[in-house]
């Protein structure tokens, strides 16, 4: 799991992801219907995002795979992944202390602990 999120940190990554997954679909349909690039990459886009306008279709047993494929896979990977990123930035607790402010932090707090001690046991003299 650590290796998903790591590959999918950014919004930079998540829409490389996306590219190649309307490039690869476009570039099956165009070997299987034997469609030009522009044609392919707008039926891809047009597919992925489940809009579908019905214009272009698949014919063939392959295009109709990569077209399952590509209707799932944005569905059900790739739209899930961005709104966790989403979710996951709204969610960052930005007041959250780093690692040394807390050491900071502490070490303020042994110094003062220290400093009543000492006085304390002056007052008892």
């Amino acid at each position: 799991m650590k290796k998903l999120r790591a590959a999918t940190d950014t919004f930079t990554e998540l829409a490389m992801i996306y590219a190649v997954l309307l490039l690869t679909s476009a570039g099956l349909l165009m070997q299987f219907e034997d469609l030009d690039f522009a044609t392919a990459i707008y039926w891809a886009a047009t597919t992925a995002t489940s809009t579908g306008y019905g214009d272009i279709s698949p014919k063939s047993d392959g295009g109709r795979l990569v077209a399952v494929s590509l209707m799932h896979l944005s569905i059900f990977v790739v739209a899930p992944l961005i709104v966790v990123r989403l979710v996951d930035r709204l969610n960052e607790n930005r007041d959250a202390f780093t690692h040394e402010e807390q050491i900071h932090i502490l070490e303020g707090i042994a110094r003062i602990e220290a400093r009543l001690d000492r006085l304390e046991g002056s007052a008892k003299d």
